[in-house]
Order: structure tokens, then C-alpha cells, then sequence
């Protein structure tokens, strides 16, 4: 047998397998099309939803400077619930900054719900938790303080140190020396070891 002939074998082995199988090639290259185009489709939602919470943040900021309060309310309390990732918290400290939610246990629920956006950087997770903390210092909780405080004390963030001296500055500042000094004696056993 020739190459020839070969060669002429194999295309025609080729041209039939297409020619039977043709409806199952066009219905994937028709599915391949429709998550291609599905995908580029969600891609520019996403993009139009940032650039949506953007704007809406910018007026919110406007409002508040124009000491339009409500009106900021409206819109921030709008942008925490979207559970934005960069936004979301913007807008709670915008909010706690201006006073202007002044229902604690509403700030703290605003707190918990952006905590529990999926982060991939665990370390903007742990400052948000220390700033939740701040502000619960106001409302001397203190269970709710170590609560929060306790996932970045015990693991190896990079606000391990803060967690520490905010919550034996929590304690010294309510005359609990004892508590303060448990505190301080994590943080000097990190750094002697």
C-alpha cells in the first residue's frame, strides 16, 4: 500500500467521522459559544456593579459632606448591603466616622454582615475585626470585645500584636489589671520565643 493510499484512507475515516458525528460538533461549538459569551456577559455585569457602587458611594460621600445625613443613610446602608468586598466596609466607616447610624446594635449588625464576605486576604479580615472591636469599646461589651478580638489573638496575623494591646488597653482602661496583664503576658511570650 502506497502512502497514498493511506493518506486517502485516513482523510476519508476523518470526513466520515465528522459527517456522522456533525450535529453533535455543532451543538458544542454552540455550547462553547453560549458559556463563552455567558462568561464575558457576567464579566461586564460585575464590571457595571463596581463602577455602579462607585458612583452611588461618591454621592453618598456628597451627601454627608452636605450634611444630608439621610439621603447618605439611604445610600451607604444600600452599598453594605451589596456585600462588596472594597465598598462595603468603605461605606460602614463613612458611616461610623459622620455619625451617622447612632442604633449600635445596627452598626454591629452592618459589622457582621461584611465580615462575613468571602475575603481572600484573611489579613483585611482581621483589620476589620479589630475595628469592630474599637467600636465596641464604646459599648463596653467586653464578651463580645474577646469574641471578636480571640480569632486574630490566637492565629499568626499581622494584627495579632494589635488584637493584644487593644484588649489589655480595653481592660487597663476599666481598672482590670489582672485581665490586662494575661493579655500582655501572650504578647511577651510571642516575642520570647
Amino acid at each position: 500500500m502506497s502512502n497514498e493510499t493511506v493518506n486517502v484512507n485516513f482523510q476519508n475515516k476523518i470526513f466520515n467521522f465528522i459527517k456522522q458525528n456533525l450535529k453533535i460538533f455543532i451543538i458544542l461549538l454552540i455550547l462553547i459559544i453560549i458559556i463563552l459569551f455567558s462568561f464575558l456577559f457576567y464579566k461586564d455585569l460585575q464590571k457595571k456593579n463596581i463602577i455602579n457602587l462607585s458612583k452611588q458611594y461618591t454621592q453618598a460621600s456628597i451627601f454627608v459632606s452636605q450634611n444630608r445625613l439621610e439621603e447618605g443613610r439611604f445610600l451607604l446602608e444600600g452599598i453594605i448591603n451589596k456585600s462588596h468586598k472594597f465598598y462595603s466596609p468603605l461605606a460602614l466607616y463613612l458611616m461610623i466616622d459622620n455619625n451617622i447610624e447612632t442604633d449600635s446594635l445596627k452598626i454591629i449588625t452592618f459589622f457582621d454582615k461584611i465580615l462575613k464576605i468571602n475575603y481572600n486576604d484573611k489579613e483585611n479580615l482581621n483589620l476589620i475585626k479589630i475595628k469592630k472591636a474599637i467600636f465596641l469599646f464604646n459599648l463596653d461589651n467586653e464578651e463580645l470585645i474577646i469574641k471578636t478580638l480571640n480569632p486574630v489573638i490566637n492565629s499568626n496575623s499581622v494584627w495579632r500584636d494589635m488584637a493584644i494591646n487593644l484588649i489589655s488597653d480595653y481592660f487597663l482602661s476599666r481598672d482590670q489589671k489582672t485581665k490586662a496583664d494575661e493579655y500582655i503576658r501572650l504578647l511577651s511570650n510571642k516575642t520570647n520565643k
